[in-house]
């Protein structure tokens, strides 16, 4: 129903050094009562906010005022109202707190939310989008990624819509206007054609291999635990989190499949490596073939012998689920030994055993992917092992995340089907399988060229 028309002028007074303008708004009873709201040490800038609410009022029956709240304290309110009580993936929630700092590092977070126009935020975005420079076209700061623009562009987003419902601090919001930029691609004219950099080939593959197999460093310790996930991922195209969540009841050595069930991540807030479904949020099988089938039989075998001779000293694993913040969480607990927690690495483990409520079930973990005395091999195992293999093969364009696109690009050399392959890879859209992998090899290129040359033959 359509507010009474309000034909009051209001006033203007002025308290200490600043004005406030004021006039009668409707109760829900029907009475009227006068608000009061604070302007400007200017009585002209405060008298023509008092003829803006009352315009606003007379239309909509509301007055949208912020007040003095800042953009970092609706930022808080946001996070408290909407997100928290949420059942957002803990990932999620670490990248928005992400964004936050980011704009409470900047400008932006402090300032108040009745003076954040669009030009302000488009200021905000454009020197993300594109970085910092000096007078000179020094750079200060880089440029934010196209992932971190995205992620910035749903918390600001989400702030500013709260902002304007429930909280009816503004009438719209002003990020509706705000551009997303394109940035400059960079252009080299006389580099190599080749766009597929991550993409190793079998015989690079090879000398990683090698190299895990016999490299130690100067203690003496050697890296093989680090191969058996790297040949899993190049033989299956898993993901990090999904290799390290890996169990030997996924496998099917015989029926040449793994079933992949889970993604072990670290949770940033309560401190603890977890469990959760894997990236699109469904299980998948991914086939495999007899060469992987001989590894994985052989890495079965030695991890038995590793947990005999190992004993009390080795590692077990277990997976209870527990209710956080009305959140379901599947904690991994590690039971180890005296010596294990003097000597063990902070990420090699789950929490101790003995932090377990002794009222709930503790689920046996038997992870395919493990180090010698069965410590976890984690996502920040694999970011190590990136490291090590970058820093002593500099020549091979190597990364964890690489091989899976290897996988995908010699499955599309293969002939591979892409629905299938984008079951395999556990895309949720066929798109994203078709725009990562659609690329021309050098064979289907020439192959189309001879077809065409011989369209020309009468």
């Amino acid at each position: 129903m359509k507010q009474k028309q309000s034909y009051q002028k209001g006033s203007v007074r002025k308290r200490g050094k600043k004005y406030y303008y004021r006039f009668r708004m409707e109760e829900p009873d029907g009475t009227m009562k006068m608000h009061e709201f604070p302007g400007t040490e200017s009585k002209r800038e405060t008298q023509q906010m008092l003829d803006e609410a009352l315009a606003e009022y007379n239309e909509s029956g509301k007055v949208f005022d912020p007040g003095d709240i800042t953009v970092n304290e609706l930022m808080d309110e946001w996070y408290a109202v909407e997100v928290e009580p949420s059942s957002r993936a803990s990932t999620t929630r670490d990248s928005y707190r992400n964004v936050m700092d980011h704009i409470r590092s900047a400008s932006l977070g402090s300032k108040r939310l009745k003076d954040v126009t669009i030009e302000v935020l488009q200021a905000y975005v454009d020197e993300k989008y594109y970085g910092e420079y000096d007078a000179q076209g020094n750079e200060i700061k880089h440029a934010y990624s196209e992932s971190t623009m995205k992620e910035e562009f749903v918390v600001l987003n989400s702030i500013f819509k709260f902002a304007v419902y429930p909280k009816e601090y503004l009438k719209s919001s002003p990020m509706s206007y705000v551009k997303k930029r394109k940035k400059p691609e960079k252009i080299d004219l006389f580099g190599n054609t080749d766009s597929q950099k991550e993409i190793i080939s079998h015989e690079q593959f090879q000398r990683i291999e090698t190299f895990l197999q016999e490299h130690k460093n100067s203690y003496g310790i050697g890296y093989l635990y680090m191969l058996l996930p790297v040949q899993i991922s190049y033989y299956t195209g898993l993901r990090a989190g999904e290799l390290a969540g890996l169990c030997w009841e996924d496998v099917d050595i015989a029926g040449r499949r793994i079933i992949v069930r889970r993604s072990m991540y670290y949770d940033t807030v309560n401190k603890c490596w977890e469990l959760k479904v894997p990236k699109n949020g469904k299980q998948r099988i991914v086939d495999f073939g007899d060469t992987l089938a001989k590894i994985l039989t052989a890495a079965k075998a030695k991890q038995a012998a590793d947990e005999t001779r190992y004993g009390e000293l080795y590692h077990s694993h277990f997976c209870q689920v527990q209710n956080i913040c009305g959140r379901q969480h599947h904690i991994v607990f590690t039971k180890m030994s005296m010596v294990n927690e003097i000597i063990g690495s902070r990420v090699g483990h789950g929490k101790p055993l003995t932090e377990a409520d002794k009222t709930q079930t503790l689920m046996p973990l038997n992870f395919v992917n493990r180090k010698e005395d069965g410590e976890l091999v984690t996502t920040q195992t694999l970011k190590n092992c990136n490291k090590l293999i970058q820093q002593h093969l500099p020549d091979i364009p190597f990364h964890m995340h690489g091989l899976r696109h290897t996988y995908g690009s010699n499955m599309v050399a293969s002939g591979a089907n892409f629905k299938d392959l984008q079951m395999l890879m556990g895309h949720s859209d066929i798109g994203i399988t078709l725009n990562t992998y659609a690329h021309v090899t050098e064979k289907s290129r020439k192959t189309a060229v001879d077809l065409l040359e011989k369209s020309f033959v009468k």
